[in-house]
């Protein structure tokens, strides 16, 4: 009898941490034991330890999935100095399983977090002689440099990363505008004849959990959800903001006090939620506002984006032209790219109608996962 192919997944987040990071690779794992023998090496079950599991997640992992995890780390996250360590601590401890259990001839699928694991996988891959895909939801150390930080020898560390990235079997990006630039990333390599293939495989929208509710009455609202962090910008959301609009913010991250302490009178904070939650927050608004600085162009596409679209509210861009999401909301008519001159409330609906259509015909979960399966 032939046996069946061994497929690892490599990922510091994984359920029941519930990240979209966590969820999106569970949801592959699953999906990938209709054609491999799945093993996980990851990291704790809760990526920040300050925060609790939700009792009511509905996330179940395939029996058959192996699973071993490497201890976590006791540091805040949201500080530069506790999030470097952290990152090589936990490339370490992830390093080490993967030489442990690891083969020639096994299938790896890996996501870019924590940063330094491309290298080392990519370092790996040549001694022990598995298939690397990775799929690429931060190209570091590009946004270093948006995110307002400085790396210390960042040419030399740029050039080790795109070696590492070129090294590859294939290179799944999250948006026409990431595959453009991680093609510029290997392009020595391409041009030689060599080098990965790049695979455009978007986000998914939860359109089963996630059912469209009725637009809230009086004021208009925009939202954002998701990671307060230093790339998002909110800051100048908060600086355009009309006065007659209110803007309500959930979850939490580097840059939360810092915006609590200007105090705006149409800003409100209502904290972190958990996945079981996503539904009520994400139809708690008229519009929701999805940011990316203008230096992220082809480094990140804000996966936020497709469970908006499953919810049935429109989207506000605030990021580069031309980028992923940029196209998507252009492209399909469901939201604005940049502040529109009025805020009409039929309109914004007839906008969230359309977004629901999309995400059911183009980004259902469903059809996702079957372009995973069929490009590993």
């Amino acid at each position: 009898m032939n046996q069946i192919q061994r497929l690892w997944i490599v990922t510091e987040l994984f359920p029941p941490d519930e990240t979209s990071t966590s969820y999106i690779m569970g949801e592959i794992a699953n999906a990938m034991v209709q054609k491999y023998k799945v093993g996980v090496i990851c990291g704790p079950e809760i990526y920040d330890r300050r925060k609790k599991l939700d009792t009511d997640n509905k996330f179940k992992l395939h029996d058959s999935i192996d699973i071993y995890r490497a201890e976590g780390t006791d540091l805040d996250k949201n500080t530069v100095k506790g999030k470097a360590i952290s990152f090589v601590l936990m490339s370490k401890r992830l390093i080490s399983l993967v030489k442990h259990h690891v083969r020639k001839g096994d299938k790896v699928l890996m996501v870019t977090n924590p940063a330094p694991m491309v290298p080392l996988m990519s370092r790996l891959k040549n001694k022990v002689g598995f298939e690397l895909n990775i799929l690429v939801h931060d190209v570091f150390p590009e946004n270093m440099r948006p995110a307002g930080l400085k790396l210390p020898m960042y040419s030399l560390v740029k050039h080790i990363f795109d070696k590492a990235y070129s090294k590859a079997d294939q290179l799944i990006a999250l948006g026409r505008d990431m595959a453009y630039m991680l093609g510029r990333k290997v392009n020595n390599a391409l041009k030689a004849g060599g080098g990965p293939r790049i695979t455009i495989i978007e986000n998914w929208a939860d359109i089963d959990n996630i059912q469209p509710q009725p637009f809230p009455e009086g004021k208009i609202i925009l939202e954002y959800a998701g990671n307060i962090g230093r790339v998002q910008g909110l800051d100048k959301v908060m600086d355009r903001l009309p006065d007659d609009i209110e803007f309500h913010l959930y979850g939490t991250g580097a840059m939360e006090e810092t915006l609590k302490a200007r105090k705006q009178k149409n800003v409100f904070f209502h904290g972190p939620y958990v996945r079981s939650q996503q539904n009520t927050v994400l139809a708690a608004c008229d519009i929701a506002v999805v940011t990316l600085e203008d230096g992220m162009y082809g480094l990140g596409v804000p996966s936020k984006t497709y469970n908006i679209l499953a919810s049935g509210r429109p989207v506000l861009f605030l990021g580069p032209e031309n980028s992923e999401i940029d196209l998507l909301v252009r492209e399909k008519v469901v939201g604005y790219c940049g502040w529109p001159k009025n805020w009409d409330k039929e309109v914004l609906e007839e906008m969230g109608a359309r977004a629901r259509k999309v995400a059911v015909e183009e980004y259902s979960e469903a059809t996702i996962l079957n372009k995973f399966l069929n490009a590993i």
